[in-house]
């Protein structure tokens, strides 16, 4: 097959002179992602050796230092899959395809179980920054683990048909649905064993907290775009811009709950420290949004059925919801004010990959 009909079929699909076995493509591509992390309030903080067990941990005394505070979680490279597969309809200059990638779990998990470890807070009812006390060398024994997950998906339907051309380069338009999810969640455990029996505590009783923060994004809509292609002969390098306009869903599930067992075995539950009868359950808003995406991909045609490609693609959210976002660190110990309070926060979102993969034409 020479230059010339390698363009045709490349760039205009099936023709008269096209067999059925010209025209199909299935793409594969490997991903390592980065996304926009979750911003967290100071969830864990330590004290300097001495500090008296009252204070240790209160966020404002020149005492205390973040384990982990103030940060982004979530934002570290994770691989990912991409797959699009299509072909142009015969003897039309009409194709169909579809896409679907996934980016994996960009989660982490931190435990903090060694010197003074607590859990911080604003008491309403006292007025005044406090603490739980995890780990206390002598008065308590325990552990606190912060777990993280953060995962992607989506999928196109398109049509896709020239709309301009001129020499080697094509434009072409692209219409279809898109489906695109994202959910994230942010998990606080804390276990710790009182060994003075402070308070009139008795000694060994242990006591377990966990608060958990999941979210979900789910998008259905139409997707427009453009599509274009510069082939060099043995190589094309092509440009992709869409976006993708619909209905978007938020879904923030809150749960949390506090585990009190004495030495004796009796138990008794309450509720968690950032989690309480305010804001605890699940609270779901939909809005219309748009998500725009950007590619870059360059081609490397290998032989006549064989392409390896390099790219860059970007996809953005305009409106979506981050487990972070929705911790309100004030409680009210007595649940009487409404503190917690679920915030809703919503902010935007992006998810940025390079790929490489390969291109079966037959």
């Amino acid at each position: 097959m020479d230059l010339f009909e390698n363009r045709l079929k490349l760039f205009r699909g099936f023709n008269e002179w096209d067999t059925d076995q010209v025209g199909r493509w299935v793409r594969v591509d490997y991903l390592i992602s980065w996304r926009r992390g979750t911003n967290t309030p100071v969830l864990a903080t330590t004290s300097t050796v001495g500090t008296p067990i009252e204070d240790a941990g209160v966020l404002g005394l020149g005492s205390t230092s973040n384990l982990l505070g103030s940060n982004v979680l979530n934002d570290e490279s994770t691989p990912g899959i991409r797959v699009d597969f299509g072909r142009w309809l015969p003897e039309s200059d009409v194709a169909i395809g579809a896409r679907f990638y996934s980016m994996f779990d960009a989660g982490s998990t931190h435990t903090f179980d060694e010197g003074i470890v607590t859990r911080p807070f604003f008491n309403v009812d006292a007025g005044e920054n406090q603490s739980l006390p995890v780990n206390y060398p002598g008065s308590e024994a325990g552990s606190l683990t912060i777990r993280s997950t953060a995962k992607m998906l989506g999928t196109d339907v398109y049509v896709m048909r020239p709309w301009r051309s001129t020499g080697t380069a094509r434009i072409n338009f692209i219409a279809g649905y898109q489906f695109s999810r994202f959910d994230e969640s942010l998990s606080l455990s804390s276990n710790s064993t009182n060994l003075d029996g402070r308070n009139s505590i008795p000694i060994g009783t242990q006591l377990e907290v966990t608060d958990s923060f999941r979210t979900k994004n789910v998008f259905h809509g139409g997707l427009l775009g453009l599509s274009s292609d510069i082939d060099g002969g043995d190589y094309t390098v092509s440009f992709l811009a869409k976006v993708g306009l619909g209905g978007v869903n938020h879904t923030i599930v809150t749960s949390g709950s506090t585990l009190i067992t004495d030495p004796g075995g009796g138990t008794n539950t309450l509720d968690g420290l950032l989690v309480r009868q305010s804001n605890r359950g699940q609270f779901t808003r939909n809005r219309f949004t748009a998500i725009p995406e950007f590619s870059v991909r360059y081609t490397k045609h290998l032989n006549e059925a064989l392409d390896f490609s390099l790219g860059y693609s970007i996809i953005y959210w305009g409106h979506a919801v981050q487990p972070g976002n929705q911790i309100d660190t004030n409680v009210d110990m007595t649940n009487t004010s409404g503190q917690p309070i679920m915030p809703f926060a919503v902010d935007h979102y992006w998810a940025q990959s390079l790929n490489m993969g390969l291109t079966f034409r037959y």
